[in-house]
C-alpha cells in the first residue's frame, strides 16, 4: 500500500484532499496521513498531487504492522509501518 504524508498541514490546500478523495479508494487515514487501497499506482497519485510544492508531502510504502511496531495509527485504530526496501 502507498501512504501520503502531508508534512506541511499549513501550506497544504484542502482541494488537494478533496481531489485525493475522489480520485482514488483510501483504506485508512488520520489528520495528515493518506493510506491508499491496493492497487492505487504511485504515477497515477502523482499526476493527481504533481503540482503540489516537493517538501509538502511525502509518498512512500507502507503497510499493517503490530502495535509494538507502529509508525503511523489510522483513525481506525489500525497500525501501519514504513515499508523497509
Amino acid at each position: 500500500m502507498l501512504g501520503l504524508l502531508i508534512k506541511d498541514k499549513i501550506r497544504w490546500q484542502d482541494k488537494w484532499s478533496a481531489e485525493i478523495g475522489q480520485r482514488f479508494s483510501i483504506h485508512d487515514s488520520t489528520d495528515n496521513l493518506f493510506i491508499f487501497e491496493d492497487g492505487c499506482i504511485r504515477e497515477e497519485i502523482m499526476a493527481v498531487i504533481g503540482k503540489v510544492p516537493e517538501g509538502i508531502y511525502e509518498l512512500f510504502e507502507v503497510e499493517a504492522a503490530p502495535k509494538d511496531q507502529c509508525d503511523y495509527m489510522a483513525d481506525s485504530g489500525q497500525c501501519f509501518d514504513r515499508t523497509k526496501r
